[in-house]
């Protein structure tokens, strides 16, 4: 890209919204250029709203966004690529809204994920699934990304489902404090504690992988005919969700080849570099006790999946630990980098020109 284009952050000063305006600073392609919360601190500086909770905010953000007035998140945005970090609850309606005015939505709430003409996108596993924006009924685009565990779990299963075909899959998580968001649990209920369920999360695990290693077939997609169970936890942990993972594959394989499968992955974005891409989508761990969030975490500027303990199920045929940073790659990051692969595809150009 040659030049930089502005784009507007909704949702700003939530978990999610803070890590993306640390990742837009000095982003090559594009500008952040206006910020949204809500109608509570309308009016006010993003400094002012995000300065008493870190440390060196100028060093975090840089000057300028600390300056940027924070916006209603229905007010008239002059940029056309609007990064949406909104809690569910409210993100549905208006994302619809700032479509139909003729924006390009990139979404990191689950409203929309499991909407038939909306793309649920991983870059580098199913690029192809965002011509299903051309097909919606806006003068604008939406497009979204996984849940936070989804996207490691769906990584470590693509190149498995290329290589064997998948039959069935069981997933156990260990997820951060951080994906909680604000506010979380409380300091006194994670002490000595694991909390056994996460709402929602489990239902997720369990409909969104097969969405996205489906099958575009014309206005919408086929998903992929594995099931998932999930077990989920929030753990004592700042980032970083672990999770266990099962898997009955179709073709019988030795854990050899499939932990030859997993590192030799490199997706299918191909020639296609975008910025936040790593330059590994899995890393694959030797050590038994590997991953570990504190470690591994950071692995690719926080967007590469490490994936360790590949070893034979005694129920299933094949089992492993993986990694995902769920604030980097399966949140911010995650949005960040469906941006930069609109801009590749010059969504950002065409959407409101329908």
């Amino acid at each position: 890209m040659t030049e930089r284009i502005d784009v507007g952050l909704i949702g700003a000063t939530g978990t999610v919204g803070r890590q993306l305006a640390r990742q837009l600073r000095n982003h090559p392609w594009f500008r952040l250029a206006q910020v949204a919360a809500s109608s509570a601190s309308a009016g006010l500086a993003f400094g002012a709203a995000v300065v008493d909770d870190i440390d060196d905010a100028e060093s975090a953000f840089g000057s300028e966004l600390l300056d940027l007035p924070l916006r209603e998140p229905a007010d008239i945005w002059e940029p056309k690529l609007l990064l949406s970090a909104l809690p569910s609850a409210v993100a549905g309606p208006l994302e619809i809204e700032l479509a139909e005015r003729g924006h390009l939505v990139v979404s990191n709430a689950s409203s929309h994920r499991m909407d038939p003409d909306v793309p649920l996108i991983i870059p580098e596993l199913n690029p192809d699934h965002l011509e299903l924006v051309d097909r919606q009924r806006w003068r604008g685009g939406l497009v979204t990304n996984p849940n936070c565990s989804v996207v490691g779990l769906a990584v470590a299963l693509a190149p498995l489902h290329l290589a064997f075909g998948l039959d069935a899959v069981s997933v156990s998580t260990l997820q951060a404090l951080s994906g909680a968001g604000r506010p979380g649990p409380s300091a006194g209920a994670m002490v000595d504690n694991v909390l056994p369920h996460i709402a929602g999360e489990e239902e997720k695990l369990a409909c969104e992988p097969q969405k996205i290693l489906g099958t575009l077939a014309g206005s919408t997609v086929t998903p992929a005919a594995f099931r998932v169970s999930a077990h989920t936890h929030r753990v004592p942990v700042s980032h970083g969700h672990l999770q266990a993972v099962s898997v009955r594959l179709r073709q019988r394989a030795e854990p050899d080849a499939v932990a030859a499968v997993l590192a030799g992955f490199k997706g299918a974005l191909g020639d296609t570099r975008l910025p936040s891409a790593p330059a590994k989508v899995i890393e694959l761990l030797a050590d038994d006790n590997r991953p570990q969030p504190r470690l591994d975490r950071d692995r690719g500027d926080g967007m590469t999946v490490s994936i360790g303990r590949v070893r034979r199920c005694e129920v299933f045929d094949v089992k492993f630990t993986l990694l995902v940073h769920n604030l980097v790659r399966g949140a911010a990051g995650a949005a960040l980098l469906n941006a930069e692969l609109c801009r590749s595809r010059e969504l950002t150009e065409q959407v409101g020109a329908r």
